[in-house]
């Protein structure tokens, strides 16, 4: 069925549903609105403020409709824009420091995020997985996060959804959301021109517009940005690596016909020309991992002009690159890329959507979401080292479209409801060759994989609120799913991506079937596999509000998330049907059991709010990377662990001792272990796992401060926030973990900033890593190469903003 059939049989389901009169009258309400609790309720709060006697309400939209923070059963936190200018954020992997329980790293790329909460994250990123977090941009479900991380500007407000989110939201995710809102255009002519300075030739300039163009009807908002630092290193040949070269921008039009209808037309894009990212080893395993004659010290030894054969040898070119290990061990030299040429770590996205808000009624209000977005990748890496150890090369492309329409009465009293429809597709290719230890390993000269992906989702939902009382609420929610999971492999060894001189009589092969059983022959590879997923979610909670500050509630909820397949290439040819099976086998869906209770509380005149949440999951078919031999080849396979458990908490504290001063607290726990991880290998092997550790640490904390001065003409603003999280292991599937896993540690970042209210101008400085920690946020695993990376955080940052504002 089109993709057009499809939104116009959900527009003539979705408007059916509302024909029927409502037994109860819903007056003033939109997706797009603040409803009327939530109007009052920052209404009592900033006469409150004025008073000097309250802390600031928030509204959010966890739940697709405005509602105050206090007011939803759902474990949230709120970065605001306050709290955004407080910590300088530029980029999402920042606002962790101040969510308890999510983690935020990258790997492989400069502008795109990993995200985990409450311990699960996507158990890879290519485009034939899901990941566990969803992300949402003005309600735009945003399924690949490349280039999020350098356009992260002009943003109102974050919301941390924890917890699966398996009805309401677009994408079933098991571990939670994050539901992003920009600055919308408004029907004042306004706007501020930004520039920060700062170490390492770091400079950014952001400019924003908002034009009305047709009063009250008509607006537009334009932000553009662009990012030029030096890298944090250099390669052998001098080139920056981890350098920063961005430069993005948003457009939107905000258009308001009647008092019944708007309409946002919103465009971005993302340009991103960078050099190789940043990568070390954090531990000497040389000779462990690495001693081998078709490992790394036998590539040594054979550049070297040594036998690689020779044990005494390999000890010879271990002692030829121990210095370099050394060095970056103790932090006396940060990067030493093998290669003349500066490595690229390009990304181009561009995106549009469109969203119609209309009052069909005075209470029922249909909304419609349809989004298309475009992306490609190519980067190139090596080893760290002034050694060929590995090159890869690679691209990714991927093109999405999604529609999602939604019709809803809610205004607090009686019954109100929420029902819609989800639509996705996705397309594109992903193509990685590495060149590993090539003149010792010559099976693997170089092998490719190469694969066109083709994803589609279609989901249903509804979900009801009964306002039993003004003190009690039950919740109901269903969702229907259908995913298709599809994948044409080209997989294959192909000399042309070698590193010269090439071994005499090499000669390209697929790495499919052998073409003697009838398998392709090169470069003619094709191997077409795809599977459909099915899966029901729910949601069940209740909430009581004994007293006006106080709200406890108690959810239980199912999340899914789809299975796919596993895209990387056996190195050789497979010598039968069923181990062709094997090797491109698809892996199952996973899904959680969440059971929640949680306490939303403000005391002391409500200069003290205090909101905590339980949990316990029970997690079935975990997605996880193992190690697996294929036709004699280590390869990294995504295989369902069989059960486990997670339980833990978040505590969140906010408190207002007097007017100017603000302090907050956070703090989260995550107990993750598996009942029962077994997994068979390719040849049949039993594979006990259970022992892994979950790949996110068990506590996090923050505090945080700002104190706030009044002067006559504006203000001074002074804010720090100090963010720790203990032990974490970034690959388990690592034997070696101690070069994988990053001990606890702590970041300290500060602001000071200084508004001159009279000429709308503020002046700030910023630190950030105030004391210059060496930490590693994310690792690989190369084990079967002879060696483990690292990919460290930023080292301390500085700098001034000024931002003129009119």
């Amino acid at each position: 069925m089109s993709e057009r059939k499809i939104i116009l049989l959900s527009a003539v389901a979705l408007s059916a549903v509302a024909l029927p009169t409502m037994a109860s009258a819903k007056v003033g309400n939109s997706t797009s609105q603040e409803s009327q609790t939530a109007l009052q309720g920052n209404a009592n709060a900033s006469t409150d403020i004025a008073a000097g006697i309250a802390a600031d309400d928030i509204v959010v939209t966890a739940r697709r409709t405005s509602e105050r923070l206090q007011d939803v059963p759902v474990a949230v936190t709120a970065v605001t824009e306050q709290k955004l200018a407080d910590l300088a954020v530029r980029d999402i992997a920042e606002i962790a420091k101040v969510s308890p329980g999510l983690n935020i790293s990258s790997q492989g790329s400069a502008g795109r995020a990993k995200f985990a909460i409450r311990g699960q994250t996507e158990a890879d990123s290519r485009l034939n997985t899901d990941g566990s977090v969803g992300i949402y941009i003005d309600g735009v479900n945003i399924p690949r996060t490349y280039g999020i991380r350098s356009s992260f500007v002009d943003i109102a407000q974050i919301e941390v959804l924890k917890g699966p989110q398996g009805t309401l939201y677009g994408k079933n995710t098991t571990g939670g959301a994050l539901n992003i809102t920009t600055q919308k255009p408004t029907f004042e002519l306004g706007g501020y021109v930004d520039l920060t300075l700062g170490n390492y030739d770091n400079r950014q300039l952001l400019g924003t517009l908002n034009l009305p163009l047709i009063s009250d009807t008509v607006a537009a908002r334009i932000v553009l940005q662009r990012i030029k630092r030096d890298g944090f290193g250099s390669d052998a040949a001098g080139n920056p690596i981890a350098d920063d070269n961005v430069f993005s921008g948003r457009a939107q039009l905000l258009a308001k016909p009647s008092d019944k209808l708007t309409i946002l037309i919103s465009g971005d894009f993302t340009r991103q020309r960078n050099n190789a990212i940043d990568s070390l080893p954090s531990v000497d395993n040389f000779l462990v991992a690495g001693n081998g004659p078709t490992r790394a010290l036998g590539q040594i030894a054979r550049q070297l002009g040594l036998n690689p054969n020779s044990a005494a040898d390999r000890l010879a070119a271990y002692a030829a690159i121990k210095p370099e290990i050394d060095a970056f061990i103790s932090g006396r030299k940060i990067f030493d890329t093998f290669g003349s040429r500066p490595a690229p770590d390009d990304v181009n996205v561009r995106g549009g959507a469109l969203t119609i808000d209309y009052e069909l009624s005075d209470d029922i209000i249909l909304k419609s979401i349809t989004s298309y977005r475009y992306f490609n990748e190519k980067r190139t890496s090596a080893s760290p080292f002034s050694f060929n150890i590995l090159t890869s090369f690679s691209t990714s492309e991927g093109r999405n479209f999604s529609q999602e329409l939604q019709l809803s009465s809610i205004d607090g009293v009686g019954l109100d409801w929420q029902i819609g429809g989800f639509y996705n597709r996705e397309t594109g290719n992903e193509w990685q060759a590495a060149d590993i230890n090539p003149l010792v390993n010559l099976t693997t000269i170089s092998a490719v994989a190469d694969g066109d992906i083709k994803n589609s989702s279609l989901a249903g939902y509804v979900q009801a609120t009964y306002n039993v009382s003004a003190k009690l609420r039950l919740t109901g929610g269903f969702r229907m799913t259908s995913d298709r999971r599809g994948i044409d492999y080209h997989n294959r060894t192909d000399p042309a991506y070698a590193t010269v001189p090439l071994p005499a009589g090499t000669v390209g092969r697929c790495s499919l079937l052998l073409p003697a059983l009838g398998g392709p022959t090169f470069p003619n590879c094709n191997y077409e596999v795809g599977k459909r997923f099915n899966a029901a979610t729910y949601l069940l909670s209740a909430d009581y509000r004994p007293t006006r500050d106080l709200m406890i509630y108690a959810s239980h909820s199912k999340g899914y998330r789809a299975g796919g397949f596993t895209s990387q290439a056996p190195a050789a040819p497979v010598t039968s049907i069923a181990a062709l099976d094997a090797a491109f086998a698809p892996y199952d869906p996973e899904t959680v059991f969440n059971y929640e209770v949680g306490l939303k509380s403000d005391w002391l005149g409500r200069r003290l709010r205090v909101n905590l949440a339980g949990y316990y999951q029970d997690y079935k078919n975990i997605q996880q990377q193992i190690r697996d031999l294929v036709n004699g080849t280590v390869v990294t396979l995504i295989r369902n662990a069989a059960k486990g458990t997670i339980y833990g908490g978040e505590l969140e504290i906010t408190a207002r001792p007097f007017n100017a001063l603000e302090l907050n607290a956070g703090v989260s726990y995550v107990h993750a272990r598996y009942k029962n991880f077994r997994a068979v290998d390719s040849g049949g092997n039993l594979l006990d796992l259970s022992s892994r550790p979950f790949p996110v640490p068990a506590w996090q904390y923050n505090l945080g401060a700002a104190y706030s001065l009044q002067l006559d003409d504006g203000s001074i603003r002074a804010s720090a926030n100090y963010s720790w999280q203990g032990a974490q292991s970034f690959r388990p599937d690592a034997v070696l973990q101690d070069s994988v896993s990053q001990k606890s540690y702590g970041l300290l970042d500060g602001r000071i900033a200084w508004e001159i209210a009279s000429a709308k101008l503020e002046l700030s400085v910023f630190g950030k890593n105030l004391t210059n920690k060496r930490y590693a946020i994310s690792a690989t695993n190369l084990e079967s190469i002879g060696y483990n990376n690292v990919f460290p955080g930023s080292p301390r940052l500085y700098g001034i903003q000024v931002r003129k504002s009119f």
